[in-house]
């Protein structure tokens, strides 16, 4: 059974991956639009965990730097150096827009000090990636396992969001015993958030 969902969840990322680049066109449209609807959920949010975007993900960048210019910390994963991929999960390091590099897969970084990955715990929302969420919450990564494993060290009550694009959340994705589900979806239509969350957002949940 394990490997019979393993197989839906390659299959799921292939067709996200394809569905992305299908996107290309309306990239830059679905990034200013899902920017704008984060930094008015983000509001008066000091600290803000969040991937920094390559290729065709949905975009964080603008959104890393206007948070940095309003005074918010921004936390992003750092892969290389051997430190991060080594463990299977990412490092952290405070977010300067004068102060990247490119690192592992191409994927922007910090250039400077490494923090363990118990530093996701600064973070009061965690924006992390998925190829596609469902209306229970549970999402289907690019295939690292790296936030699955670096939420269990989020602070109590911290807040998780998927960041996709609208055609990306779906009725039901496959799920292992290990994945984390996500408390809101932010697209660039706004932020979806569960109309009900019952003990480990069991099948009732749902996005409206």
């Amino acid at each position: 059974m394990d490997e019979d969902v393993a197989q839906l969840k390659r299959e799921w990322r292939r067709r996200g991956r394809q569905a992305r680049a299908d996107r290309r066109a309306r990239r830059h449209r679905l990034d200013a639009d899902r920017t704008r609807a984060a930094l008015a959920s983000l509001a008066g949010v000091e600290t803000v965990c969040t991937y920094l975007s390559c290729g065709d993900e949905p975009g964080t960048l603008d959104l890393a730097r206007e948070l940095h210019q309003r005074g918010a910390r921004v936390l992003v994963p750092v892969l290389t150096d051997g430190h991060g991929h080594g463990l299977g999960r990412p490092a952290w390091g405070w977010y300067d827009p004068d102060a990247l590099r490119l690192g592992l897969w191409g994927i922007p970084e910090p250039n400077g000090t490494l923090l363990e990955v118990g530093a996701i715990g600064e973070a009061q929302v965690v924006l992390c990636s998925a190829l596609w969420v469902d209306r229970q919450g549970y999402r289907v990564g690019v295939g690292g396992g790296w936030y699955d494993r670096a939420l269990g060290s989020r602070r109590p009550g911290a807040s998780v969001w998927a960041v996709v694009d609208d055609e990306d959340v779906v009725d039901r994705v496959p799920r292992e015993p290990w994945d984390v589900p996500v408390d809101a979806v932010l697209t660039p239509s706004g932020l979806r958030t569960p109309v009900a969350a019952p003990s480990a957002y069991g099948m009732d949940g749902d996005f409206s």
